[in-house]
C-alpha cells in the first residue's frame, strides 16, 4: 500500500514542527500554572494566601472590566519605557565613549566604579532632594539600572572588538566621530542586544518599586495596596500582568535582535 502523498507528510512534519515549538515555548509555563491550579484546589497549598490561578484571571477579568487593570498598567508600562530609553541612550554612548578612548575611561572609570555599586533605592533619598517627588525623579530611578548597565556593557564589548578594525577604518579616513556607527556599533550589537535583555528586568524592577514607594498608580501600586488591605488576588493579579508585560517585552526585544541582527542567527538558532 502506497505512503501518504509527499505533500501530506510535509504539512504533518509542519504541524509536528509548530506543535513542538508551541509546547517548548509555553510548556513550562502552562505546567507550573497547572500545579498551582491542582494545589489550590486540593488544599496543598493555602487559597487564602495564594489564590489559583482561575481566581486570578477572574479578577483580573473584572479589572478589565472596570478600566482599572488598563489604566494602572498603560501608566506602568509608559514609565517602563521612558526610563529605559532616558537610561539606554546616554548609557551606550558614554560607554561607546569610554570604550573607544582611553583618556576618557581612565577619568570616568573611578566613577562608575563608586556609583554602580550603589543600591538603586538607596539614592531615592538624594533624587528626591535634587529633582523632587513629580515624575522626573520616578523616571531618573527607572533609568538608573539600564544606565549603567548598557555603559558597562557598551564599554566592555569595544574593548573586545579587534583594534585591527578601526585601524582600517582610520587608514581610509574615517574621522573619529564616524566611528561611532561606522564600525563600533556594529561589532558590539549583539553585546548591546544581551544588554539590552538584563536592562527591560532592572527597568521594570526599578519602575514596580518606584510605583511602591510614592505612586498611586501604575501594577505596583496595585500589588502593594491591595497586599495591605490582604486583597490577595487583587495583588496577585496585579503581579501576574506585570510578569506578562515582562514576557511581551522579552519577545520584543528577541524580535529587534533577529531583526537588528541578522548575522547572528545561524549560529545562535
Amino acid at each position: 500500500m502506497a505512503g501518504p502523498p509527499n505533500g501530506d507528510r510535509s504539512r504533518n512534519g509542519a504541524t509536528w514542527a509548530s506543535i513542538k515549538w508551541f509546547l517548548m515555548r509555553f510548556g513550562s509555563p502552562i505546567v507550573l500554572f497547572g500545579l498551582w491550579e491542582v494545589a489550590a484546589r486540593n488544599n496543598f497549598i493555602d487559597a487564602r494566601v495564594l489564590p489559583a490561578p482561575t481566581k486570578v484571571a477572574a479578577t483580573i477579568w473584572d479589572m478589565i472590566k472596570n478600566d482599572d487593570l488598563l489604566r494602572h498598567t498603560g501608566i506602568t508600562t509608559l514609565r517602563f519605557l521612558v526610563g529605559m530609553v532616558v537610561g539606554t541612550i546616554p548609557g551606550v554612548l558614554l560607554g561607546l565613549t569610554m570604550g573607544l578612548f582611553r583618556p576618557v575611561r581612565i577619568v570616568l572609570n573611578p566613577l562608575v566604579a563608586i556609583l554602580y555599586p550603589i543600591p538603586r533605592i538607596a539614592l531615592f533619598p538624594l533624587v528626591l532632594i535634587l529633582v523632587g517627588l513629580n515624575e522626573t525623579s520616578n523616571m531618573l530611578m527607572i533609568a538608573i539600572g539600564p544606565f549603567f548597565t548598557m555603559l558597562i556593557t557598551a564599554m566592555a564589548a569595544v574593548m573586545n572588538v579587534e583594534p585591527i578594525y578601526r585601524d582600517v577604518a582610520r587608514n581610509f579616513g574615517v574621522k573619529p566621530r564616524h566611528l561611532y556607527f561606522t564600525v563600533t556599533l556594529p561589532a558590539v550589537l549583539p553585546s548591546l542586544m544581551a544588554g539590552g535583555l538584563v536592562s527591560l528586568g532592572l527597568a521594570l524592577l526599578g519602575t514596580v518599586a518606584v510605583e511602591f514607594l510614592v505612586s498611586t498608580e501604575g501594577l505596583g501600586y496595585i500589588i502593594w495596596n491591595s497586599w495591605q488591605v490582604l486583597s490577595l488576588s487583587r495583588s496577585m493579579a496585579g503581579l501576574v500582568v506585570g510578569a506578562l508585560l515582562g514576557a511581551a517585552c522579552y519577545l520584543l526585544m528577541d524580535w529587534l535582535e533577529r531583526w537588528i541582527t541578522p548575522w547572528q542567527k545561524p549560529a545562535k538558532r
